[in-house]
């Protein structure tokens, strides 16, 4: 089935219901704000001086200077493969998530929390969180730039780069998950825009994409380079989470299991993450395989 830009926006206004949702959740409903600080103090109470180092690394994915120049590079390969209008794209998306996401944190300023929990204090100025806005957005423009064969290799390595951003920056102390689901939302939101906009401008124009030997040969040499460098960063994530995995089942198993069982809310807010995360992206994959 073709997808109609009218679908797209239909579902760009599903997200939008969702986020007024979330936001209604999170700021007016006693026991919506308990499973977010909840989950929050289980988040917190991961950061050891090691843990504290990776998620500070992985936090600053989402700085101003390190999305752009992911995006930069994403909009490049978009290029190579002879697709200037996705390079577009590509740049609007981080843009104007990027520039809503931190209009919105403004707008929609509210005290939620005026207690510390361990130790950290959220600003009233963090829905959406813009780092799993942004990070959310680049995993998105990864899926949406490479060719359709490579799409759910990027889907899961977007998906890890989403999740990375936005833990860590909740074990940090700056925002409650509700945050991120919000900034989730968002940039999944604005990507089916764009790519609404995207499908009734090739309806009328039609794309054509190089058809030269060059072209060709350019496509088929970034397809090559950008899945060898899925794989390598797959299969390095994939062994570094077995290697921390056989460390804390075979030194830390009682800590593991007491700490589980101490912040079951924590757990489960992180694998209710987790889905969403994978749900939005997937919907990503499916609108673009489907626009023509």
């Amino acid at each position: 089935m073709v997808l109609r830009p009218t679908t797209l926006l239909c579902g760009a206004a599903l997200c939008a219901g969702a986020f007024v949702v979330m936001l209604a959740l999170a700021y007016g409903s006693p026991d919506a704000r308990w499973l977010d600080a909840s989950a929050f103090q289980g988040f917190m109470g991961l950061q050891r001086p090691k843990v504290s180092d990776l998620t500070t690394w992985l936090g600053r994915l989402g700085d101003p200077a390190q999305v752009a120049t992911i995006a930069i590079g994403l909009a490049a390969v978009a290029l190579a493969r002879g697709r200037p209008r996705m390079a577009v794209v590509v740049v609007l998306l981080v843009g104007l998530t990027s520039i809503s996401s931190q209009v919105l944190k403004a707008v929609l300023a509210y005290p939620r929390s005026d207690e510390l929990i361990n130790g950290a204090h959220v600003s009233p100025a963090a829905f959406p969180s813009g780092h799993a806005t942004a990070s959310m957005s680049l995993a998105i423009a990864l899926v949406l730039v490479v060719s359709p064969r490579l799409r759910p290799l990027a889907a899961l390595v977007g998906s890890a780069l989403a999740l990375g951003v936005s833990f860590s920056v909740v074990s940090m102390g700056w925002h409650f998950p509700s945050d991120v689901i919000g900034g989730f939302l968002l940039a999944t939101g604005w990507t089916l825009i764009l790519l609404a906009g995207l499908l009734a401008l090739e309806v009328r124009y039609p794309e054509r994409a190089g058809r030269s030997a060059l072209a060709r040969r350019s496509r088929a040499v970034v397809d090559a380079v950008s899945g060898a460098g899925l794989v390598v960063v797959l299969v390095a994530g994939a062994i570094a989470t077995a290697v921390v995995g056989l460390g804390i089942v075979a030194f830390r198993l009682p800590d593991l299991l007491g700490y589980v069982a101490d912040h079951t809310v924590f757990v489960v807010v992180a694998g209710l993450l987790v889905l969403s995360a994978v749900a939005l992206l997937r919907l990503v994959a499916v609108a673009a395989a489907r626009r023509g």
